[in-house]
């Protein structure tokens, strides 16, 4: 009686094993699923961006449970069998995946300023006259009330912010003509798949829109061109600017960076 008892209690816990390493897979694929769902239909405009960001939130909580839960199973019961590590491994992968790249831009978003608009003259930023700037720019720009940025308002704690976050980011200097510059970045818009709202080279202006990730956040690219004091070369400020968001992920600077150097390839630094 005591072997059969035996016999029954490894049974049982076998059949707990197999069922919870099933359920750790099915929650891993639901995460990944979920994810990409949400933001594919995001992107697409099924629904809008507020509720693809609250899909990509709740999944990566979803799989944070899930890849507990696979640990959890690989330490209880790793030696029930091949099928249940296997099983709990591709759980441990899905979940771990995910959740190890959201943390990832997580971990980016905190080392970078709460800011998503990124410019190369901070005193006087590039204005877009044919794309519109959102009105809620500055609205959330952090330090409000916080000591550090006493007596400034929300632009100043912008520029702040900047300087420190992105001190690389600066105006160019090119001898070469405002219409040239002009045309030479438009070829540079064109074949980055920005959308080209505008080209001025009278007015030394470019204004485009570049398009990025699964769901499909439009930033607003502007490119101010005006002549040097020699009247001969051009001083050249690019602005980048998100339509979704309070922090880029250092999108924005990065586009700017990219740009300037392919600007600098084609015209000389």
């Amino acid at each position: 009686m005591a072997i059969d008892a035996d016999s029954e209690a490894r049974e049982t816990a076998r059949h707990w094993s197999i069922w919870l390493a099933r359920t750790s897979l099915v929650l891993g694929i639901l995460t990944v699923g979920g994810a990409l769902l949400g933001a594919i239909g995001a992107g697409e405009r099924w629904w809008s961006l507020d509720v693809g960001m609250q899909a990509l939130t709740g999944t990566f909580f979803l799989g944070l449970i899930t890849l507990i839960l696979a640990l959890l199973i690989l330490v209880y019961y790793r030696r029930k069998g091949g099928r249940i590590v296997l099983v709990t491994v591709l759980a441990l992968i899905l979940s771990g995946g995910y959740v190890g790249y959201i943390g990832y831009h997580i971990a980016k978003a905190s080392s970078l300023p709460m800011i998503h608009d990124i410019s190369t003259d901070l005193e006087n930023p590039p204005q877009y006259v044919t794309l519109s700037l959102r009105q809620d720019n500055y609205a959330d720009i952090p330090g409000r009330g916080d000591p550090e940025y006493a007596g400034l308002d929300a632009f100043e704690r912008w520029q702040v912010m900047h300087r420190e976050g992105y001190p690389d980011i600066e105006t160019l200097r090119f001898d070469k003509p405002v219409a040239e510059v002009i045309e030479e970045a438009e070829e540079i818009a064109i074949a980055n798949e920005w959308k080209v709202a505008t080209a001025d080279t009278e007015n030394g202006r470019l204004e485009a829109t570049d398009t990025v990730a699964l769901l499909k956040f439009k930033d607003d690219v502007v490119v101010r061109a005006i002549p040097d004091a020699s009247g001969e070369g051009s001083i050249v400020d690019i602005r980048s600017v998100s339509r979704f968001g309070l922090s880029d992920i250092g999108v924005n600077a990065k586009r700017i960076r990219t740009f300037s150097a392919q600007l600098k390839d084609r015209l000389g630094s």
